[in-house]
């Protein structure tokens, strides 16, 4: 997925000028990559959402306007955003070659139901929904889709069980890092635990009865032989 975008070259940098421009509906950002020299610019604040709002999100492939001469293709790394406001604060820029693979990180969508919440009683934990994959920029795709309904309680899928489209590999071949797993939920855990100890309270109560019984019963044969002895 393509789309054009306008940078405007920055005549001033630092924080006051960043400020300016984010008041004023823009974004600062950075150009840089394949050996060129970096160039402090800003882009439109709405063009730009409105690109990653497209099919391919933040891989979307940008062709930056920078000037009337310079033309880039670049992809948006490095999204910097407020701590609390909806809002993209500086965004790095970065030119590639569309004959050459790249670095991208993919989105997951976990598909079906697992038999392990549907007759275990377990629930899905998502641990990654993401995984980074390498491509040609314009073999990146938007999203991949994991089928997750054979997964049983205790089951999980790691990145190399992830069916990949042809063109399209692992940035690191053997990961094996967990994206999505089937547990028993804490609290069904912590209630069984808890019940297997009053259980375990409860049979103790009753062997210290049967001991302190067994105990007084000792007691009263040793008096009634000293009694005995005494008559005796």
């Amino acid at each position: 997925m393509e789309t054009n975008l306008v940078a405007t070259v920055r005549k001033e940098t630092g924080s006051p000028e960043s400020r300016r421009l984010r008041s004023s509906g823009s974004i600062p950002a950075v150009v840089y990559g394949l050996g060129m020299e970096p160039k402090s610019v800003y882009v439109d604040s709405r063009e730009f959402n409105n690109a990653l709002k497209t099919e391919a999100g933040t891989n979307v492939i940008l062709n930056i306007s920078i000037g009337k001469k310079d033309t880039v293709t670049a992809l948006p790394r490095q999204i910097q955003r407020h701590p609390y406001k909806d809002q993209i604060i500086h965004v790095d820029l970065i030119q590639i070659d569309l004959t050459q693979t790249v670095e991208a990180n993919v989105s997951l969508d976990f598909a079906g139901v697992p038999i392990g919440v549907k007759d275990e009683g377990g629930v899905v934990q998502t641990i990654n929904n993401t995984i980074t994959i390498v491509a040609l920029p314009a073999a990146i795709p938007a999203s991949l889709e994991v089928d997750i309904s054979e997964l049983n309680v205790g089951d999980n899928i790691v990145a190399t069980d992830v069916d990949l489209p042809e063109g399209v590999a692992l940035a690191t071949e053997d990961d094996e890092s967990i994206l999505v797993t089937v547990n028993i939920p804490r609290a069904v855990v912590e209630e069984e635990e808890g019940v297997e100890g009053l259980e375990g309270e409860e049979e103790e109560g009753v062997e210290g009865l049967e001991s302190e019984e067994g105990e007084e019963t000792g007691e009263g044969s040793d008096e009634d032989e000293s009694s005995e002895e005494s008559g005796e």
